[in-house]
């Protein structure tokens, strides 16, 4: 398989496992008057096993394996674990929580109400997402990263070159998503996604500049699982929380201060 069919036959399954199963779920949730769940994980499905509900919310669920069939299918495999460093692990780890950290502190600060759950009840919560994120949302790593990405950097000399336009591609990949979440709110919803989007292509760059020093799947999976789950902690000890949007901003600072310490460091063979 020659490379661009390879990448055209890796898109066209990512892009069209996803979309089918999201809208497929979607729409048949609507027509049984169940409507599928966006919050929850992939341990809660069982709960809904012999359901009316139970098959578009599973449909909806697999969606996400996409771009995990894409790279099967594009076989053109990486190493799962690479050869991490000390460097690319703190900042796989660290990075997700740092984004974050000041939405936290704005909304406390103004006064927005907390949830009312207990400790244990919210750290058992954010542990099982966490744990849901790494078998699901975790697996895209190994389409974006594991191929996409080392594609698109053959013929780029900076990891910028290759991270803006798997971090588009990323994002449309997400759209179908973005439209069953947001669609209530009209026109704002362009502008919405369009701020996910400018989000992602941060995200691209980062988690990018995470494999390129580590070489590692893994670890990738792991700081988009973090990522997300982050962003569920404030959603759920803060649900009306206006301060969502600070943590794409926090992305590209983070950008501005890895891109000037990492811009001459060459990718780890």
């Amino acid at each position: 398989m020659i490379g661009r069919t390879r990448t055209v036959v890796y898109l066209a399954i990512s892009f069209g496992w996803t979309w089918a199963l999201w809208i497929a779920g979607w729409w048949l949730g609507l027509v049984q008057q169940t409507p599928i769940s966006t919050s929850g994980t992939i341990f809660s499905l069982a709960g809904r096993a012999g359901s009316p509900g139970f098959l578009p919310q599973l449909m909806f669920d697999l969606a996400v394996f996409g771009p995990l069939l894409g790279y099967l299918a594009a076989r053109q495999y990486r190493p799962v674990w690479g050869r991490p460093t000390l460097q690319s692990v703190l900042i796989a780890v660290l990075v997700p929580i740092v984004l974050v950290v000041p939405a936290f502190v704005l909304t406390a600060a103004s006064g927005v109400p907390a949830a009312g759950i207990s400790v244990g009840v919210a750290l058992a919560a954010i542990a099982t997402y966490l744990a849901s994120n790494l078998v699901t949302s975790g697996t895209e790593e190994f389409g974006w990263r594991g191929y996409l990405q080392p594609t698109l950097r053959r013929n780029e000399s900076t990891l910028w070159g290759a991270a803006w336009k798997v971090g588009l591609i990323w994002a449309v990949w997400h759209y179908p998503l973005m439209v069953i979440l947001y669609w209530q709110l009209g026109l704002v919803m362009i502008f919405t996604i369009a701020g996910f989007t400018a989000s992602i292509v941060a995200m691209a760059w980062i988690t990018g500049l995470v494999y390129e020093q580590s070489n590692s799947i893994a670890l990738v999976a792991l700081l988009h699982a973090l990522n997300n789950t982050a962003n569920f902690a404030l959603m759920l000890i803060f649900p009306t929380s206006p301060f969502t949007i600070v943590t794409a901003a926090m992305a590209w600072a983070a950008v501005f201060v890895l891109e000037r310490r990492f811009r001459d460091r060459q990718p780890v063979a």
